[in-house]
């Protein structure tokens, strides 16, 4: 279809036939070719714009679960027990020694560093200077102050006592031992065994 002499230069470059009528092809301002895309060869389930969302949660959430890998090479999870799950951190021996409060006086242990759990499986308590006839052990910690364990007997100077369960202890808590029969100024200590684990947050 010829155009026009004399008229303006269209910005229609070809006609098409759609079946029923001749019409115009339009292009931009740049001379691209205008097309809409009404229906498509992808197939089903094809890259699209909803699908590229999924697959970007999806790699989101795979970078997550490396990123609870501690070393990327060794492929160790960091994982974390929501309270239930027990660990290893390192084998627990802590000796404290000291002076007794006064006769009949008591002496506490170490407490367990920021951060750190003791888990003790075995506490043992003396009296390095004086004769005693009872050890009581004594959870001091936050709350309330429950007595555990008491040994009555005859105790030389430098003779223990023992107490093997388990017991955890928190930053804060301390062993604390009444030495019944001691003397002021006696020299006494307190052994605590098992290991450590770190404190969730």
């Amino acid at each position: 279809m010829p155009e026009v002499l004399g008229s303006p230069p269209s910005p229609r470059t070809a006609l098409f036939w759609n079946g029923a009528a001749w019409q115009w092809a339009l292009v931009d301002a740049a001379g691209h070719l205008q097309i809409d895309t009404l229906t498509s060869a992808l197939p089903a389930g094809a890259a699209t714009a909803a699908n590229q969302v999924i697959i970007n949660t999806t790699v989101g959430l795979v970078a997550l679960i490396r990123n609870a890998l501690q070393t990327v090479d060794t492929d160790r999870l960091i994982v974390r027990g929501e309270n239930q799950l027990h660990s290893f951190g390192a084998r627990l021996g802590e000796v404290k020694t000291g002076i007794v409060s006064g006769a009949g006086g008591t002496f506490d242990s170490d407490t367990p560093p920021a951060g750190a759990i003791w888990v003790v499986t075995n506490i043992s308590a003396v009296d390095v200077t004086t004769a005693t006839t009872g050890h009581q052990y004594t959870l001091i910690k936050v709350g309330d102050d429950p007595t555990f364990y008491t040994e009555i007997a005859a105790f030389v100077a430098g003779a223990f006592s023992y107490y093997h369960h388990w017991l955890w202890m928190v930053p804060g808590d301390i062993v604390r031992i009444l030495f019944v029969g001691s003397l002021a100024g006696d020299t006494c200590q307190i052994h605590l065994a098992g290991y450590t684990m770190t404190l969730e947050t």
